[in-house]
């Protein structure tokens, strides 16, 4: 087997052909990286022609004249297979060792370490487990700690449905209850998902900054920002999407004036046939009774709307963004990467009603993995992003738990010196 650099064409095929790739292992991600400034390498492994594994590598520098060597959730290869884990590493540290100023790798394979039934921990994954023998083979460490105690850490827990081979009406039927009814709501509230493009990435960064604003989520820097769009232009509207829910007031309140209409027509002719029962001295059934007091109840539920809707409009307009989310796809992978909403109306269920929009795309292209991606590994009430995995959860899918971050030494007394390890 032959270890050597892969042109972008061929990479992409393998990586495309492969049942699960991460986003950051494919080749506009490495473009994104290199317009940042920093240098990218795909390598690969390859024996008669065939390239059995493959990996974006991405040099990040270490106190000027030093880097560090990162495969963000890569290497793309069969992690059950051991020999050929253990030999795509001993070749890649080789490949690597050549480079002088490079002192480490830093890697957090995209592979599961433990099943989870919803948050109940199952059994672990042989596959984790072949990757800690090849790290410490190496000399390398898995390190004990996670994203929001150190930026340079990635994030080790997501929370993801599958939804392969679903329709949408069958992924959307599997979840809970609340999710369902936000669902349905489309085209009833005035409220449509409109998919933007990179020339409009302000949307999200005011909305990520008001959620960050009102919430513990972590301010979103403009070089982040940035990151997003940039990945918006290079990997094109099938690859990378920013929908945004939009209050169309005009439209709500034609629709709700509409509905109030129907129901007031409904509960005239109920009325006129109580009255008619009461003159001939005949009881009014259960059936009849029963079906007037939810129309008049639904009637105030449309006058409470309107005049929310009325008062919307007075103080932002006809058209209101309520929410924002980014996606990233990659093959038969969906991934949330980050979303945000105006607190003040989130009665509208714009969220909800981009993930219906989400699901509905996701259905339609051969996903499988609908990953909500990051949360804290914390699953009690009292976890900082308690909020967020509730809401997660309410979709009906499992937490995953990767194998997590290792730090394998290319220079070792070098890298320990420089603090790059250890």
């Amino acid at each position: 087997m032959e270890f050597s650099v892969l042109s972008p064409d061929n990479y992409q095929k393998f990586v495309n052909s492969q049942e699960r790739c991460f986003y950051t292992q494919l080749v506009e991600y490495g473009e994104v990286r290199q317009s940042d400034g920093l240098e990218v390498e795909r390598v690969g492994l390859v024996e008669s022609g065939q390239i059995l594994a493959a990996a974006t590598i991405v040099y990040q520098p270490w106190k000027r004249i030093f880097r560090r060597a990162t495969i963000p959730y890569g290497p793309v290869l069969n992690w059950d297979d051991d020999v050929l884990v253990g030999e795509f590493f001993r070749q890649l540290r080789a490949f690597i060792a050549a480079k002088r100023s490079v002192l480490a790798i830093r890697v957090n394979p995209f592979v599961v370490r433990r099943e989870y039934e919803d948050i109940t921990p199952g059994e672990t994954v042989s596959a984790a487990a072949i990757m800690d023998r090849v790290a410490q083979e190496l000399g390398g460490t898995l390190l004990h700690r996670e994203f929001y105690e150190d930026s340079s850490v990635q994030i080790r827990f997501a929370y993801t449905k599958d939804i392969g081979g679903m329709t949408y009406k069958e992924a959307a039927a599997s979840c809970g209850q609340v999710v369902r009814t936000a669902f349905n709501r489309k085209g009833t509230n005035g409220v449509e998902v409109r998919f933007l493009g990179p020339d409009r990435i302000d949307v999200l960064a005011r909305v990520l900054e008001h959620t960050a604003s009102r919430t513990e989520m972590s301010e979103i820097s403009k070089k982040t920002i940035e990151y997003y769009r940039e990945l918006m232009e290079r990997m094109g509207p099938d690859g990378a999407f920013l929908p945004v829910a939009i209050l169309n007031c005009p439209t709500a309140l034609a629709d709700l004036d509409a509905e109030r209409h129907e129901v007031e027509a409904k509960v005239a002719a109920l009325e006129e046939a109580h009255e008619k029962a009461e003159a001939e001295g005949r009881a009014v059934g259960k059936k009849q009774h029963n079906a007037l007091k939810e129309h008049r109840a639904r009637l105030e539920v449309i006058a409470r709307r309107e005049a929310e809707v009325r008062e919307v409009q007075a103080d932002h307009g006809d058209e209101v963004e309520l929410a924002a989310s980014f996606f990233v796809h990659s093959p038969h992978e969906l991934v949330y990467l980050v979303s945000g909403a105006y607190s003040e109306f989130q009665s509208f269920q714009g969220i909800y009603l981009i993930h219906r929009a989400m699901f509905e795309w996701a259905t339609e292209h051969d996903v499988r993995w609908y990953n909500m991606f990051g949360i804290s590994g914390d699953f009690s009430e009292h976890a900082s992003d308690a909020g967020v995995l509730h809401f997660k959860r309410q979709f009906r899918g499992n937490v995953e738990e990767y194998a997590g971050t290792y730090d394998i030494p290319v220079h070792k007394h070098l890298a320990a010196w420089t603090g790059m390890i250890g």
